[in-house]
């Protein structure tokens, strides 16, 4: 089955266009910003600066313990606000796409997810258990006994601890999309998915605030999926079987990696490319029209 990939004046969704020549699905609408999360990175953005002037007028002399606080407090809002930027207003160049070789199991093509976002998450995460486990410290080192409150700072610093050390075992990790002439394989932060071809029934677009697409699977679709991280559910793990790719992940444009997704569903034909130069060269000049 051949199906053409719709592109500006061809059809009632022309006024979706994109600057590929590609055609936004209308169930995302238009780019609009996430109020929410814009009001969040400028009060994360206005903490930091108070607890980083907190920290250099602080009465301590050589950065004692107040200001070590303050400075830590004003780098984790730093750090905050920096991943609701880069998450939620990703800046995207060329396609990241490149050929995977896979030993035995062949070559695939690997649409990466984008670096910026993750290090953002361990950085912020890892600036939370210095804080939490330094204030601890500090609290245990100048008060006889052990307070409460340092043991309470501990506790909080414990899940924050725990998660960089997940991250430093690979349970939890940046992932990406592996398109195979069998399948596609998805590497969340926490999870792993695969379905093949013969399982997928269709490529749906849906809006969450954020472009998302679901590569659905029949109801006995030969699904794979496991969970990494036992302790951090860091994704949504879907309960039927599909690949649920969240946009703001992926080092791709929303609008091509929907498109590409729908071309290689509805031409079976053209599957064999993938793990080819071809199927990279598609990528980047959003060529849908030919399949083969």
């Amino acid at each position: 089955m051949q199906r053409p990939i719709l592109r500006k004046g061809q059809g009632p969704e022309e006024r979706q266009g994109h600057a590929d020549g590609l055609v936004r699905p209308v169930e995302w609408g238009r780019p609009r910003w996430n109020i929410r999360a814009s009001i969040s990175i400028v009060l994360a953005a206005v903490v930091s600066v108070v607890a980083f002037v907190g920290g250099l007028s602080s009465d301590d002399s050589d950065l004692g313990p107040e200001s070590r606080f303050f400075l830590i407090l004003s780098a984790l809002m730093l750090l905050t606000a920096a991943f609701g930027c880069v998450f939620w207003w990703p800046r995207r160049g060329r396609p990241g796409v490149r050929t995977l070789r896979r030993g035995g199991l062949g070559a695939a093509t690997e649409i990466r997810s984008r670096l910026s976002v993750f290090v953002a998450l361990v950085a912020m995460v890892g600036c939370a258990a210095a804080l939490a486990v330094g204030a601890a410290v500090e609290v245990f080192l100048f008060n006889n006994g052990i307070p409460w409150v340092s043991l309470v700072l501990a506790l909080l610093g414990v899940p924050c601890v725990a998660f960089v050390v997940e991250v430093a075992l690979g349970r939890l990790a940046v992932g990406a999309l592996v398109l195979s002439p069998d399948g596609i394989r998805q590497r969340g932060w926490s999870f792993e998915s695969y379905l093949p071809w013969m399982s997928v029934a269709g490529v749906r677009a849906l809006d969450y605030g954020y472009p998302e697409t679901w590569v659905e699977g029949t109801t006995t679709a030969a699904w794979a999926r496991r969970r990494t991280s036992t302790l951090f559910r860091l994704d949504r793990f879907p309960e039927a079987p599909r690949i649920e790719i969240d946009s703001r992940r992926y080092a791709v444009d929303p609008v091509l990696l929907h498109r590409i997704l729908e071309f290689y569903t509805c031409n079976p034909s053209a599957r064999s490319e993938l793990g080819t130069p071809r199927a990279i060269e598609r990528f980047r000049r959003a060529g849908l029209g030919v399949a083969g």
